[in-house]
């Protein structure tokens, strides 16, 4: 007789006996292996994306110069720097505008609109600026920023007015030396307003150019840095106090472009793990459906000996949760070092080393694992428990086909919340879920139409066939659905290595272009 009244301990322990004893069987074994190949796949993506995540975020401070900028198109009150300061903050002022600039005189005088930019003393707070002693020379990293009276230009301009190192350059109505060519600008970014070559000059040269007058263009930008903490809680108390021309940049909306390129690459590979997340949901689905088949008079027969439905339930529950946790343990640690393959194979996109992943990957895969396993498997496991005993007398009783339905049905539902995660956003995941419903219900009707027509050719076929082909082409018939399952499963492992094939070429020469 089974005792009813297990304890947490004894319930494992059974339940661990079994899931020895039911792994020999193939059901488990190849449960266990979608599991394992779909988190893998998961959190592969996951751990490499995660890394270029952390990375963007630290480059990103570097490529805005500041850990926030404070923009605006009329001058800041002094008192906005000098309460950054009380904060202990950094703070650097710049301001930047259109204007003609020109070298020599006479007939050889040549003249550019370009973009000055004043900045002041410790400009950039976050990156730095790269110079070098003549065009076309190789750069180093620049020591401070043009001492008053100099200016660089980059190499646009330095070009386009012929200038070299030590040349004076007209801004305004004051006349610059050309101590150096500009070669990076961290915050430069990408403006397709703003075309002109760069011209850098210093802050307090500003003024003697005359340049500064009523309606003039000018951009006035304050950099701030420091501890996260602190530029957090600054940033929260002054979007309060914006008036109009007045806005925040931080490192999420500064420099988009960069973002757009991780954010294309992480939903490609996210949609072709996903893909790899399908076929194991199928197999995990077939595999379910022939365990609960195989079980069946076992169940019946502990049901005989005293087994509650209660028991059942538990017995079979812990034996998946305890499979679950273990393939998807095993699958995170395959995705750990399968991440390290994926960045060889995009390593010459990257252009800044990696720092090392977080633990959200693996959180996520285990929740995928124990979201498909639950999703696709406990919905039929839950009539193992009502099981008649009389199917100890007669076979056909306790055939949870309506169950089998309810669980594909489930498991349908579950891996569409999947597909909305891993998108990432509702458009994509709807096109998604829309696509891969219309294969779906395509596959299964072109599935059922061949099974009609080769039962039909079956009669026709006579005896030039062979009784082997006759009884197989029947046996398709009387497993119809099984048949439109498996036929289904195939069809949508070709569509997406086919799908992968097509797209992988072209998704990633956009990413390296964007990049």
């Amino acid at each position: 007789m089974y005792r009813v009244d297990m304890n947490l301990g004894s319930l494992l322990s059974f339940s661990w006996r079994m899931l020895r004893r039911d792994g020999r069987g193939g059901e488990l074994r190849l449960l266990a292996a979608a599991l394992v190949i779909a988190v893998a796949a998961l959190t592969a993506v996951g751990f490499f994306t995660d890394r270029v995540r952390q990375a963007l975020e630290r480059q990103s401070h570097q490529l805005l110069g500041a850990d926030l900028l404070l923009v605006a198109d009329h001058p800041w009150p002094a008192a906005f720097a000098d309460e950054v300061r009380a904060r202990g903050l950094q703070v650097v002022e710049t301001q930047t505008f259109p204007s003609m600039v020109s070298r020599g005189r006479g007939a050889d005088m040549r003249s550019q609109l370009a973009e000055v930019k004043a900045v002041g003393t410790g400009y950039p707070l976050r990156g730095s600026l790269r110079v070098a002693p003549a065009l076309n020379a190789p750069d180093a990293p620049a020591d401070g920023i043009p001492a008053r009276g100099t200016l660089w230009v980059d190499e646009r301009l330095a070009s386009t007015l012929a200038a070299r190192v030590g040349d004076q350059i007209a801004v305004g109505q004051s006349s610059l030396r050309v101590a150096a060519v500009l070669t990076l600008e961290p915050d430069r970014g990408i403006n397709f307003f703003s075309v002109a070559p760069r011209l850098l000059m210093n802050l307090d040269d500003l003024p003697a150019t005359g340049l500064l007058q009523v309606g003039s263009r000018v951009g006035y930008r304050l950099l701030l840095a420091g501890d996260a903490a602190l530029v957090k809680r600054y940033q929260r108390e002054i979007e309060a106090r914006l008036v109009r021309g007045q806005r925040l940049e931080d490192p999420q909306n500064g420099r988009p472009e960069i973002r757009i390129a991780l954010d294309r690459a992480q939903k490609f590979l996210g949609l072709s793990a996903l893909l790899t997340v399908v076929l194991a949901a199928v197999a995990v689905a077939l595999a379910a459906r022939r365990y609960v088949q195989r079980h069946l008079d076992p169940c019946a027969v502990m049901r005989c000996l005293g087994a509650t439905q209660g028991l059942l339930l538990r017995l079979y529950l812990g034996q998946f949760a305890v499979l679950g946790l273990l393939a998807a343990g095993v699958g995170c640690a395959i995705g750990y070092l399968a991440h390290f393959a994926l960045h060889a194979w995009l390593a010459q996109l990257l252009a800044t080393p990696l720092p090392p992943p977080g633990p959200l990957p693996v959180v996520q895969g285990l929740a995928v694992g124990m979201l498909l396993l639950f999703g696709f498997a406990v919905p039929p496991l839950l009539q193992l428990k009502k099981v008649p005993t009389l199917r100890v007398l007669r076979g056909e009783l306790g055939n949870p086909q309506a169950a089998l339905l309810g669980g594909y049905l489930t498991g349908f539902l579950v891996l569409t919340g999947l597909m909305f995660w891993v998108a990432g956003e509702i458009a994509l995941g709807a096109y998604v879920v829309a696509g891969f419903s219309a294969a779906l219900l395509l596959f299964s009707l072109i599935a059922r139409l061949v099974i009609r027509l080769a039962a039909a050719a079956r009669g026709g076929a006579g005896t030039s066939g062979g009784i082997g082909w006759r009884y197989g082409l029947a046996s398709l018939e009387r497993r119809a659905s099984a048949s439109v399952v498996q036929i289904v499963a195939l069809a949508l492992g070709f569509m997406a290595l086919i799908l992968l094939t097509v797209t992988r070429g072209d998704l990633l020469d956009a990413w390296q272009s964007a990049v």
